[in-house]
C-alpha cells in the first residue's frame, strides 16, 4: 500500500493498513539504532526539503496565517525534537539496571525498553505539523511502527505531509489516514498498542471509551483553560508583553495559550493599556495586518461570536483592544477583553481557544489560588511574578501540566522538557525521553545464576529455616 496514494475512504482501508503495519512490527520487533536514527535523519530532512510547500499549504489551509508564525510555532520546534531525540537515543535504549532482594543472589536484573509495536496518532487542525509529527519522532525513536489520523480541515496541509513521510519512511513505518468523524472513530477502535490523541477534553472522553475496548494505554493531550496568574510583585509592562506574545499567535488556537487572567484589582486597567500598546506594535494596522492569522473556519468564528454575544448580552464589559481596524474581517476577530465574566457563561466553562480574554481580579494572591486550585487541572499555569516565594507557593499547590514563570507558550519548544496535562487537561506526556518512555515497554527482564536459595524455603514449612525467616524477616 502507498502512503503516498489517496486518503483512505473506508474502514476496511484502515483495519488493512493496521494489519500490514502489525505485521512488519510483528516481523521485526526490535529496529536497531542505525534503523531509528535512520528514520529520524531521513524525515529530518525531508522536513526541509518541503519546508516552502508546508508553509504555502498552512496559509492555505488557514486563510491567512505568515509563513514566519508557521515556521516559528510549528517547524523550529519540530527539527529541535528530532536533533534532541537523534542525540539522546542511545542514552534512551540502553537497559537500566536494577537492584535485587538478597533472597534472589547471585542474579541480575534490568529494565529493558521494548517498541509497543504500532503507535496510533490523532492530530488536530490548530498545529497540523508539530502535533502529528511530533507524536511521530517519539514513536520512531522507541522503534514503532506509526498510523496517523489528520485533521480534515487542513487538506493542503495533509497533502504535504503525506509527501513528506512517503520520502522520509517508505511503507514500512508509517500510514496517513484522512476522513471525516467516522473514520476518526473507526480509527480510535483499532487494537493499537498506542494511542496519542491532542484534541478537545470532550473529544478525548470518546477516545479512551474506544480504546478501552482493547485496553489499549492511551496519551491525551487536551488543553481546558490555562490561567495566567500576574503576582502584586509582576512587571506590567513584562506582563503584557509576554501575555500577547503567548495569545495573540495564531489567534489563541493554542491548547497553552493564556485562557484567562488574573490579577490584582489595582493592576487591572494598566495590564489592559499596556495590552492594547503591545497589540499595536504587533499589528498596527489591527486584523487588517497580514501577520494576523486567521480563525480556521467560519464555525470557529460563530462560536466564538456566539460567546461574545453571549457576554455582552449579560452585561459584560467586552471592550476591543486592537481598535485600529474593524472588529472582524474575512475570517478574523480582533483580541477582546471580557471584564469579570460570570461564571456560568460559556467564555468561563469552555476553553476559549481564539482571541477572548477574560480578565478576573482578586485582593489576595491566596484567593486567586484557591480560585484555580478549585477548577479542572490546567495544561499550564503561567506566573508572573518578581518574588521567589510565589514561584514556589504556585509549584508545590497548583497540579498543572506546567509552569512556566514569566514568559508563555516556550515550554512546549524545550526538547527536553516532556509535555503533557493531568486530569481535564490531559493524561500521560511525551516529548522527550518521556516521550521515548511513553512509546516503549519497559520490561523487567531477571537473569539468575548459581545456587537458588529460595529452594530452603519450600514446603514443608515446619522446616527450621521458616523459624528463621519468622524471626529475623524485618531484616532481609
Amino acid at each position: 500500500m502507498n502512503i503516498s496514494s489517496s486518503s483512505f475512504s473506508s474502514k476496511n482501508d484502515i483495519h488493512s493498513a493496521f494489519s500490514r503495519l502489525k505485521n512488519l512490527a510483528n516481523q521485526t520487533p526490535f529496529p536497531s539504532i542505525k534503523e531509528r536514527q535512520h528514520c529520524l535523519t531521513c524525515l529530518q530532512a525531508a522536513l526541509m526539503d518541503h519546508e516552502i510547500s508546508l508553509l504555502d499549504a498552512l496559509q492555505k489551509d488557514f486563510g491567512q496565517r505568515a509563513h514566519e508564525e508557521s515556521r516559528l510555532l510549528e517547524l523550529v520546534p519540530l527539527i529541535g525534537e528530532i536533533k534532541h531525540a537523534k542525540r539522546h537515543l542511545a542514552k534512551w535504549m540502553k537497559p537500566s539496571r536494577r537492584n535485587l532482594h538478597v533472597s534472589t543472589l547471585p542474579a541480575s536484573a534490568q529494565v529493558f525498553y521494548q517498541p509497543k509495536g504500532v503507535v496510533g496518532v490523532i492530530s488536530p487542525w490548530n498545529y497540523p505539523v508539530l502535533l502529528s509529527l511530533g507524536p511521530l519522532v517519539g514513536a520512531l525513536a522507541a522503534g514503532n511502527r506509526v498510523m496517523m489520523k489528520l485533521s480534515e480541515f487542513c487538506p493542503e496541509t495533509n497533502r504535504v505531509l503525506r509527501d513528506i513521510v512517503s520520502h522520509a519512511l517508505g511503507e514500512d513505518w508509517i500510514e496517513v489516514v484522512e476522513g471525516e468523524g467516522d473514520i476518526a472513530n473507526e480509527f480510535s477502535l483499532l487494537p493499537f498498542d498506542h494511542l496519542l490523541f491532542t484534541g478537545s477534553t470532550a473529544v478525548g472522553y470518546i477516545i479512551m471509551r474506544n480504546a478501552a475496548k482493547h485496553l489499549t494505554p492511551v496519551t491525551l493531550e487536551l488543553g481546558g483553560k490555562s490561567p495566567l496568574l500576574v503576582a502584586p510583585s509582576a512587571d506590567l509592562r513584562d506582563t503584557a508583553k509576554k501575555l500577547v506574545f503567548g495569545k495573540a499567535l495564531n489567534a489563541g488556537q493554542t491548547c497553552v495559550a493564556p485562557d484567562y487572567v488574573m490579577c490584582h484589582a489595582d493592576q487591572k486597567q494598566t495590564l489592559i493599556d499596556y495590552i492594547k500598546q503591545e497589540l499595536a506594535a504587533y499589528y498596527p494596522d489591527g486584523v487588517l495586518s497580514p501577520d494576523y492569522t486567521n480563525l480556521i473556519n467560519t464555525r470557529q468564528l460563530d462560536r466564538l461570536k456566539g460567546y461574545l454575544k453571549q457576554a455582552q448580552a449579560a452585561g459584560v464589559q467586552c471592550d476591543n483592544l486592537m481598535p485600529q481596524g474593524p472588529v472582524e474581517s474575512a475570517g478574523k476577530l480582533a483580541l477582546h477583553v471580557l471584564n469579570q465574566p460570570d461564571e456560568e457563561l460559556s467564555v468561563m466553562q469552555e476553553e476559549v481557544f481564539g482571541p477572548l480574554l477574560p480578565i478576573l481580579t482578586y485582593t489576595e494572591m491566596s484567593d486567586a489560588l484557591s480560585y484555580i486550585q478549585q477548577k479542572p487541572r490546567p495544561l499550564a499555569l503561567y506566573l508572573f511574578t518578581q518574588n521567589a516565594d510565589d514561584q514556589v507557593l504556585c509549584a508545590e499547590r497548583i497540579v498543572s501540566g506546567s509552569l512556566v514563570t514569566n514568559h508563555t507558550l516556550v515550554q512546549v519548544a524545550q526538547a527536553d522538557l516532556p509535555f503533557g496535562g493531568v486530569g481535564a487537561s490531559g493524561m500521560g506526556a511525551y516529548h522527550a525521553e518521556e516521550g521515548f518512555r511513553t512509546f516503549s515497554h519497559s520490561k523487567s527482564i531477571l537473569r539468575k545464576r548459581g545456587p537458588n536459595v529460595l529452594t530452603l524455603l519450600r514446603p514443608p514449612y515446619r522446616h527450621f529455616m521458616h523459624r528463621l525467616v519468622a524471626k529475623f524477616w524485618h531484616r532481609l
